[in-house]
């Protein structure tokens, strides 16, 4: 597909409404199945067993989706952003996996389709930590606003340690009672990372902006030289 396709401002609108509708959809889901679910002792994918989640929970997963896939395709303004837009595009692809598999509960034993919901998820994160890892890195010397390196910095640094912190309570919930707030950091987690995906959006529109072009004087007729 032709890269001029992601750089129009249709496609700049469109991610930044995916990464809207996405967070909508989550905050919708915490207030509306608050009753439903704990949001402390459970992970984000538990909104997708009761209503109105199992429509919802797609749905935000796949917006924050194409948002991820937009900017691999436009890029995130920064020079020799190859791996990074790999890194996008292979984050889109495990959100799609995430949304289409669904998750279980796992005192009731997972299925494999179950598991692939809850690896490709991590995956997922895992790959948005290195893109804020590796952005945050190529920003110190590059001419982008001081908000979006700080930003950026800011959100490698919370998303590692929230990450860390829902790995070790998800596999070992022994240490320090992990597992009775393992619900916690995750959605520490993916705020931070859709922040992430806004930032970067934001830079990505602030470099592509398009040069004004400078209309030719047209010639006179009958001008003399």
């Amino acid at each position: 597909m032709n890269r001029t396709v992601f750089l129009t401002r249709t496609a700049e609108v469109v991610a930044m409404s995916g990464i809207a509708a996405s967070q909508a959809g989550f905050v919708v889901m915490h207030l509306s199945q608050s009753a439903a679910v704990d949001p402390v002792a459970t992970p984000v994918s538990s909104y997708a067993l009761t209503w109105p989640g199992v429509v919802l929970f797609p749905a935000s997963v796949l917006s924050l989706a194409l948002a991820c896939a937009i900017l691999a395709g436009r890029g995130v303004g920064l020079a020799r952003e190859g791996f990074i837009r790999f890194l996008l595009g292979a984050t889109a692809l495990m959100l799609v996996c995430a949304a289409a598999f669904r998750t279980g509960k796992p005192e009731m034993g997972l299925s494999w389709s179950e598991q692939i919901h809850r690896y490709s998820a991590g995956a997922a994160f895992v790959l948005l930590t290195v893109v804020a890892g590796l952005c945050a890195v190529r920003m110190r010397d590059a001419a982008v606003p001081d908000w979006v390196r700080r930003g950026t910095w800011w959100v490698t640094a919370v998303a590692a340690l929230t990450f860390a912190t829902t790995t070790v309570n998800t596999f070992l919930p022994g240490i320090a009672d992990g597992g009775d707030w393992r619900g916690i950091p995750q959605r520490v987690l993916l705020v931070v990372l859709s922040v992430l995906v806004w930032i970067l959006a934001v830079n990505s529109s602030r470099a592509t902006l398009p040069a004004q072009a400078v209309a030719p004087v047209p010639a006179l007729a009958g001008a003399r030289s």
